[in-house]
């Protein structure tokens, strides 16, 4: 998911709350720094407005043996809504399962189960680490069949599968079938009882994208459809670490060795990020309400690089290293991706039709140089187009574009998760806000410390240049005390937290989903305090 491994560093991962479940112990909001990392180009120093949090739904284990207690909410990665069912919420569980949450009693149901389709999860063994799973899902915007046309019923589901369960229909130089980690694919389901949350009669509809992903992380894995009713996909850099390969790097099951080591491989010279002829790296967009030739869906004939020879045609943008979770502004359209960085910078995107963010050119606003092009190599550095970067990382078609917001790597946290744009009610000092977070302060791989995840914002809206980071201040306690996983909007503009408190896909840990609300005491100047 949006985790990720990072070079002679620990492990990032994901998030979420505290105070809300069995009145957890406040959280430290600064644990020490980490060893690995001693720059610091883009701290945190504000600080508000002060929020709430209130439970929706959490997992159940046995309180003594820590065993779940039946299907349970284990690890939180999405939530969204789907057109017609506006009092629900759906929650994407990395285990494959799909929960549906009756908002008006918060009662929770198994809505669909996708947990057979998936590679094993564990990158040492059970219970451990893991970036693939069930990771994204999207609502066809017809789905309620309240519009003429196509859509009824449909939703779309992104998955990581095993290599031999299918053929991939879009190529990723230097990888194949018999050398990839895992297929990462997008499946069409159809429900025929709108109505109905707890009998929706799911049945498979077609597999639309199979991708050979080169190793276990870096998968991308949201989607979402835009302002144009087409579907937005987003895919990493096909994982290891700098987007190049020859460095050794772990290697998970099922078809490999559990927690081994073997080469990077499948990255192209400068990085599959910034090659038209892989989707991986990309924000993808496609139309599944027609079909192109050899397609089971169609090519919109106005995405950028349609015409460009052997350009993969569904490139929308390129540029990223692991685009975990994107969102578009209801309200205005645009597209705000969280782009999970390596070593430096965690950055916020807004993206547009052929954009290119940098990667694996810049790490942010920073010009980024791979393992062994310099002596502090897999790190980012302030000074442009050194000699080592050639190629793709000079000026050209493709200027880069950078980030409007971006946050230190180790000192600010580990990964980010794209958020939203808040368009609720409940929480005035948040309008206007995008609304994000951080997976957590300290993570080590495949476990470790990591309930320091935390709620960030910046100003909303259209423009370049970097905006000013605040965490907001979550009462009582004054932070989250989990890994954040996952960024969600209801039908109302109103914002849900996901996460567990290991951080993992593991059954151990109860999953939970939280509500951002108004501060149970007054703020002052709705502003909170900055430092």
């Amino acid at each position: 998911m949006m985790m990720d491994m990072r070079v002679r560093t620990p492990l990032s991962a994901l998030l979420l709350i505290a105070c809300v479940v069995a009145a957890a112990t406040p959280a430290v909001a600064h644990p020490p720094w980490n060893p690995y990392d001693n720059t610091r180009f883009a701290p945190i120093t504000s600080f508000g407005p002060k929020v709430g949090i209130e439970l929706v739904t959490k997992g159940t284990n046995d309180p003594v043996t820590g065993a779940p207690i039946g299907p349970t909410l284990t690890s939180p990665l999405k939530i969204v809504t789907a057109p017609g069912l506006t009092g629900h919420i759906f929650i994407v569980d990395q285990v494959g399962k799909l929960w549906v949450v009756r908002l008006s009693d918060n009662h929770r149901t198994l809505y669909h189960d996708l947990s057979a389709r998936l590679v094993t999860l564990g990158v040492c063994g059970p219970d451990t680490f893991d970036e693939r799973g069930f990771l994204g899902l999207a609502f066809h915007p017809n789905f309620d069949g309240q519009k003429a046309g196509p859509g009824r019923g449909l939703f779309y589901t992104y998955t990581s599968e095993r290599r031999d369960s299918g053929v991939a229909n879009i190529a990723t130089p230097g990888t194949t079938a018999a050398n990839s980690d895992h297929h990462n694919v997008i499946i069409e389901w159809r429900a025929a009882n709108l109505g109905s949350a707890t009998a929706p009669g799911i049945t498979f509809s077609k597999e639309l994208i199979r991708i050979n992903w080169p190793q276990f992380n870096h998968d991308g894995g949201d989607m979402a459809f835009g302002p144009d009713a087409l579907l937005y996909i987003s895919t990493g850099d096909g994982g290891g670490a700098d987007d190049a390969d020859g460095q050794e790097f772990v290697t998970a099951p099922p078809h490999k060795a559990v927690c081994g080591s073997e080469p990077i491989f499948g990255h192209q010279d400068n990085g599959n990020g910034q090659k038209l002829n892989t989707p991986l790296g990309k924000i993808l967009r496609i139309d599944v309400n027609s079909t192109s030739p050899g397609k089971p869906y169609g090519v919109p004939s106005d995405n950028p690089f349609v015409r460009t020879p052997g350009a993969v045609p569904e490139i929308y943008a390129l540029g990223h290293r692991n685009p975990y979770r994107f969102s578009f502004d209801r309200k205005t359209g645009d597209l705000y991706v969280g782009d999970v960085g390596q070593n430096d910078i965690e950055e916020v995107d807004l993206v547009t039709k052929g954009g290119n963010s940098g990667w694996n050119c810049k790490e942010g606003t920073l010009f980024f140089y791979i393992n062994g092009s310099v002596p502090d190599d897999g790190f980012a550095d302030p000074s442009p187009n050194r000699p080592e970067r050639t190629g793709d990382c000079r000026s050209g078609p493709r200027p880069f574009r950078d980030p409007i917001a971006q946050h230190d790597t180790h000192h600010e946290g580990h990964s980010v998760i794209g958020g939203y744009v808040y368009h609720g009610k409940a929480v005035p000092a948040l309008r206007g806000k995008y609304v994000f977070a951080d997976f957590s302060l300290l993570f080590k791989f495949p476990r470790g410390p990591h309930d320091y995840g935390r709620l960030l914002s910046i100003n909303a809206g259209a423009g370049s240049g970097l905006r000013a980071i605040s965490e907001l201040i979550v009462l009582p306690g004054g932070s989250v005390s989990l890994a954040v996983l996952g960024i969600g909007q209801d039908a109302h503009g109103e914002i849900y937290i996901g996460g567990n408190v290991s951080g993992l896909p593991d059954s151990r840990n109860t999953g939970v989903v939280v509500r951002i609300v108004e501060a149970p005491e007054a703020d002052d100047n709705g502003q909170g305090d900055d430092d």
